[in-house]
């Protein structure tokens, strides 16, 4: 297959170029500089010149503070909702298969149990509110579409300036830096090797597996960030003292996050344990 994918700089970017080039697939990868996935034109032109058999997009803006800001807002929306429709609208046209990454933010984040695929989606913040639309768009635009909600990734650092330190990369930094850490712990998630994400979404279009909603995590049960901490102590062996705290021990954040939000898969293959998963990653990145 001839594959087109956005954001390949980015964290999981890299990984998808990887693995589908891996696998002996034909990659076109492209950032904002060969594509602005905002345009239209610039859209439909890339697709046809390329004529590729499927489109992954895995550009996003997730400064997710930042976002609740009025003046910054419209940057996320374009990116992360109208970006979305132009690449479904046009790999409809083409009839080709269209990948979407989406997260665990789209939902309120109420339901301890976690949420399902078919779960209705209830975003809390700017920056889940700008990733539901990108899901409605894409489902609106009809064609053969594929929505992977994700949570809390973990993968090798992206290559652009924007691309944020990751939370396993922040823990063993100030491990080093502090006497003792408060974590907080809150935000029920479940942290996802990038790398097992990329290997899933080939299997899925490899398979010609049905379209619709998946959950991509690695198996595990969601997790805060003080306990996903504390698995990546274990695995390190880091002995830095660290506590659990509310998010109150910390400056107030502009956007809510969801409280538990846990993502259920029933529909994908499931991924290996995160255990395993934070094992290959911390040795692969020379961590432990």
């Amino acid at each position: 297959m001839r594959i087109l994918v956005t954001g390949a700089s980015g964290m999981l970017g890299q990984d998808i170029v990887q693995t589908f080039s891996k696998a002996g697939h034909d990659v076109i990868a492209t950032d904002r500089a060969e594509l602005d996935i905002a345009d239209a034109t610039s859209v439909q032109n890339v697709v046809s010149m390329n004529k590729p058999h499927a489109i992954i997009n895995t550009a996003a803006y997730n400064f997710v503070d930042r976002i609740e800001d009025p003046a910054v807002y419209p940057i996320a929306l374009s990116v992360n909702a109208i970006g979305p429709e132009n690449l479904a609208r046009t790999a409809a046209a083409h009839g080709i298969a269209f990948v979407h990454y989406s997260t665990d933010y789209v939902f309120a984040g109420d339901k301890p149990e976690g949420y399902m695929e078919d779960a209705i989606t209830d975003p809390i913040s700017k920056y889940g509110e700008t990733k539901a639309l990108g899901e409605k768009a894409v489902q609106e635009a009809g064609g053969t579409w594929y929505i992977l909600r994700l949570s809390k990734l973990f993968g090798h650092p992206g290559a652009t300036d924007g691309s944020k330190e990751s939370f396993i990369r922040l823990m063993l930094r100030l491990a080093k830096e502090q006497p003792t850490l408060k974590i907080i712990n809150e935000e029920v998630g479940c942290p996802t090797y990038t790398k097992d994400i990329a290997e899933a979404t080939l299997c899925l279009l490899e398979n010609r597996s049905a379209p619709g909603v998946y959950h991509l995590i690695n198996e595990g049960p969601g997790v805060t960030w003080y306990e996903f901490a504390r698995e990546i102590f274990d695995v390190a062996k880091i002995t830095t003292p660290f506590v659990p705290v509310s998010s109150d021990a910390f400056p107030p954040r502009h956007a809510t996050r969801p409280k538990f939000a846990a993502l259920l898969n029933t529909r994908a293959p499931k991924l290996r344990p995160r255990i395993e998963a934070l094992r290959e990653f911390l040795a692969c990145e020379h961590l432990i």
